[in-house]
């Protein structure tokens, strides 16, 4: 089973505690956010220490952790289940086990001591919220590898596209039309080699720039 294959399980879980869910926020698998509650799930087909090492690691910046691990990788594990889910209750770690599209909630991760929430980093958590907030896109799944849709990534896309059908647009009416105020930089830097200047103030969709949208189009079709 792939990782992959484990995100909507648990974003329906989540859903229906009442979080909003987006995959794929910062180095983050899965977060799950509630007014002020912030649950993050690290989406593995089997277990490791590793992924032991990356729930700690979310504690940080999360109030609750989840691991979610499909049906199978529980019997593969199956001679040291028991000591496995000791060691989550231990470590204050939930667990979901995935069947297929069905999820199972084994173990409820418990609130973290009071030495523990000492030293949860609380600037990068509002990093990973701000990052949350500003995503507009779904497009991320949870366990995806490779190009993932970022803040910026989001902002140059929206560009691109309204370029591909008014090119020469200056950069003032990008900004009136999208409300993303660092549109001279974006374009300037050319991060991704999407756009090519016509002139002073004027930019229009390079080579690059038609391709990735016209690949984008075959994707969604």
């Amino acid at each position: 089973m792939l990782e992959t294959e484990l995100f909507n399980p648990v974003k329906n879980y989540l859903e229906q505690q009442g979080f909003k869910v987006k995959g794929e926020i910062g180095s983050i698998d899965v977060l799950a956010i509630k007014k002020d509650y912030v649950i993050a799930v690290e989406l593995k087909n089997q277990i490791t220490l590793k992924l032991i090492y990356q729930a700690i690691e979310r504690q940080k910046i999360a109030d609750d952790v989840f691991i979610a691990i499909p049906k199978i990788a529980v019997k593969q594990h199956r001679r040291n289940m028991n000591q496995f889910k000791q060691l989550l209750k231990r470590l204050e770690i939930g667990l979901i086990i995935v069947d297929n599209n069905t999820f199972e909630v084994i173990i409820e991760p418990k609130e973290y001591n009071l030495e523990l929430n000492k030293k949860r980093n609380v600037k990068k958590k509002q990093q990973i919220v701000s990052i949350f907030n500003n995503l507009k896109s779904n497009e991320n799944i949870g366990g995806i590898k490779g190009i993932r849709m970022t803040v910026y990534r989001e902002k140059v896309t929206v560009l691109a596209m309204i370029l591909m059908n008014k090119p020469g647009i200056s950069p003032k009416e990008l900004r009136e039309i999208t409300g993303i105020d660092n549109v001279n930089s974006i374009l300037q830097k050319n991060y991704y080699g999407w756009f090519e200047r016509i002139e002073r103030g004027s930019y229009q969709l390079s080579s690059m720039g038609i391709k990735m949208l016209n690949d984008k189009k075959e994707k969604t079709i």
